[in-house]
């Protein structure tokens, strides 16, 4: 149970299972898969809102873009994710495919392909008209499973402030430097793993900004010591070395707002201290 907990900590992240006897492989909407020794049965039960379309296939409903009808009698009708896999759905368990899928559909049609409007969309970005209200958290990041992951967490754990991500950086400064500073997000985060130059640009911009040097900074780079030397050269508030993977990832931010959001002394925290206690 240690190693399957964890892998079933976050089922939203996974796209479907594939049962092969005594064992089960978690498929994540990342790419990435895990090998668990459970049959998917035990699984099928650990994941109630999941749904069994063949014996050997276990499918999140978030991912499906269409059902396709059998196209003869006694046929097996087909699946289709939106990540492109097609699974056979079979005879005994059509009827509770479709049932499971009604609210998701518009009514299947006698051609046979039904898509999925209300599947899996990432996050949007914010655009650069945004503007960020008061207490909220910023992520600047490329890797949308992760950052749904850790919006999540925040939502539930933070819930006093926003989240909001954005896969660019560049325009940041501008649309900073363009509002109030009640409206400066009270964390920013730059991962620099993938869009390296583009982040650490961005972090000297806003460091040399007068006003917006003052804003919390954490800056996460792959292992690499120049990467490291680079970020503080650059004035980053934090540079944190992090490997690749979503849990790790969602992780480290949960231990990064800790830090940050109850430890440390923001600028205007005090100031909003004082307020809340006049009231």
């Amino acid at each position: 149970m240690s190693v399957i907990k964890p892998a079933l900590q976050y089922p939203e992240l996974i796209t479907h299972l594939s049962g092969a006897n005594n064992y089960c492989w978690l498929h994540f909407r990342n790419g990435e898969k895990k090998l668990l020794a459970k049959p998917i049965s035990y699984l099928e039960c650990e994941l109630p809102g999941f749904i069994r379309a063949h014996k050997t296939v276990l499918i999140n409903p978030e991912y499906v873009k269409s059902l396709h009808q059998p196209p003869r009698q006694k046929m097996a009708g087909e699946i289709q994710l939106n990540n492109g896999l097609s699974f056979p759905v079979s005879r005994r368990r059509w009827n509770q495919v479709v049932d499971a899928l009604a609210y998701r559909i518009s009514p299947i049609s006698s051609k046979g392909a039904v898509d999925y409007p209300g599947s899996t969309v990432p996050p949007k970005a914010p655009t650069p008209e945004v503007t960020i209200p008061e207490k909220s958290i910023l992520l600047v990041s490329d890797d949308e499973a992760s950052a749904l992951l850790v919006g999540q967490m925040i939502d539930k754990k933070w819930p006093g402030y926003r989240f909001h991500t954005t896969n660019q950086a560049n325009h940041l400064p501008d649309l900073l430097a363009g509002v109030s500073e009640e409206e400066y997000p009270a964390l920013l985060i730059l991962d620099a793993r993938t869009t390296t130059l583009e982040r650490l640009h961005t972090l000297q911009r806003l460091k040399q900004h007068p006003q917006l040097c003052r804003l919390p900074i954490i800056l996460l780079v792959s292992p690499t010591d120049s990467l490291v030397t680079d970020g503080y050269r650059r004035q980053a508030n934090s540079v944190i070395s992090l490997q690749d993977g979503y849990i790790t990832f969602s992780q480290t931010i949960e231990r990064v707002c800790q830090f940050w959001l109850l430890t440390a002394a923001l600028p205007g925290a005090a100031k909003t201290a004082a307020v809340d206690e006049v009231r």
